[in-house]
């Protein structure tokens, strides 16, 4: 077993993906460039899984690119001293990993729960007046009271990705409810109806909650909000990576791409939607607004430092926070044909970790 050299930072991803990149095939991680921006500072990143990693013996056995054979070899090496997690597992062994590299494994497991993630933001009085009202859903009584106040409600799962799952419903005034899907299907429902409906969804065994519907601002009509990647950089600070806008499909509800949302310079788009105002300024507040979620969501979270925050922006230019991913998947910036900003998700944490293991290496120097 050949010793990890001291400036390599371990990968951790999913075996499917490991996978497709051993094979070569096409995969939302680019691994090569792990390698391009670790070979920039000095680092050798490692690709691993779950399987691979080894508590008992401290080792990982992983795969790391060899420039001479233009392929990726596999290697046991000890266990590294950072680790780039790019997972969400709520497994036993992640568990451990964290509990012994504490802030040194980024992310850490983290509890996805959206209504829990709204409470803690709610507690920063900077950030109350940019988080639509959130409640706990899964009971009818909540829903009327919820149209006492908005026009329109999103009705989402407490733990959920890539848009699946979410409701949008719009009192039309007459006592009827236009109720969309994320498939883009609509139905146009009484009271009675939308109750029976809703009842039956929230008699299911998973956890809904109901959401202050934002008017937002429109990209040749079609509605879209913004992708933010926040991530720690080479000093250990938040940075902002990038930011994409992402537009919804033609009478969508949804701007996911996963959801045939598509991808555009957020620039562009700004400009479009406020053509009396500087895309700059507004790009500016949004960044503001990113910076403090995510340094708001740290003190919480102290392992916390690589997000993709959706950020809403309503018909008056003010922004608003939807969700935040805690495994962004980064491939909006590359379909908008932002390659640096694609690049910098890659390389910042790369800087993260070679901070990290300074930072090490100048403690145990102390």
């Amino acid at each position: 077993m050949s010793p990890l050299p001291h400036d390599s930072v371990g990968i951790l991803l999913g075996s499917p993906v490991i996978h497709k990149i051993l094979s070569g095939k096409p995969t939302y991680e680019r691994a090569e460039l792990y390698f391009e921006c670790g070979h920039r500072i000095g680092l050798t990143p490692v690709l691993f899984n779950l399987e691979g990693l080894d508590l008992t013996k401290e080792q990982v056995s992983g795969y790391v690119w060899s420039p001479t054979s233009k392929r990726y070899l596999r290697t046991v090496q000890p266990l590294p001293r950072v680790i780039h997690k790019r997972i969400l597992s709520s497994s036993p062994k992640l568990a451990s990993l964290f509990r012994k590299l504490g802030k040194r494994l980024f992310n850490p497991p983290i509890n996805r729960n959206k209504l829990r993630i709204h409470a803690l933001l709610r507690q920063n009085a900077r950030l109350k007046p940019h988080l639509p009202e959130t409640r706990g859903g899964n009971h009818w009584d909540a829903v009327p009271k919820m149209f006492q106040r908005h026009p329109v409600i999103f009705i989402k799962p407490v733990v959920g990705s890539l848009g699946h799952s979410i409701l949008k419903i719009e009192a039309t005034g007459d006592g009827r409810y236009l109720l969309q899907s994320h498939r883009g299907k609509n139905q146009s429902l009484s009271e009675d109806q939308l109750k029976r409906f809703l009842s039956k969804l929230f008699s299911s065994q998973r956890d809904f909650f109901l959401q202050q519907g934002i008017s937002l601002a429109k990209y040749r009509g079609s509605p879209f909000d913004l992708r933010v990647s926040v991530q720690k950089g080479a000093e250990g600070r938040w940075e902002i990576s990038g930011a994409v806008a992402k537009v919804a499909p033609r009478k969508g509800i949804l701007t996911n791409l996963s959801q045939n949302g598509r991808a555009v310079p957020a620039k562009t788009v700004l400009s479009h939607a406020f053509p009396g105002r500087n895309p700059e300024d507004l790009l500016e507040k949004i960044y503001d607004l990113s910076l403090e979620i995510c340094q708001t969501l740290e003190k919480s979270h102290p392992g916390f430092a690589d997000a993709g925050l959706d950020i809403g922006i309503d018909q008056r230019g003010k922004p608003w926070f939807i969700e935040v991913n805690f495994r962004d998947l980064r491939y909006s910036f590359r379909s908008a044909g932002e390659p640096q900003m694609f690049q910098n998700t890659y390389f910042h944490p790369m800087c993260y970790a070679k901070f990290l293991l300074s930072a090490g290496q100048q403690a145990s120097a102390d």
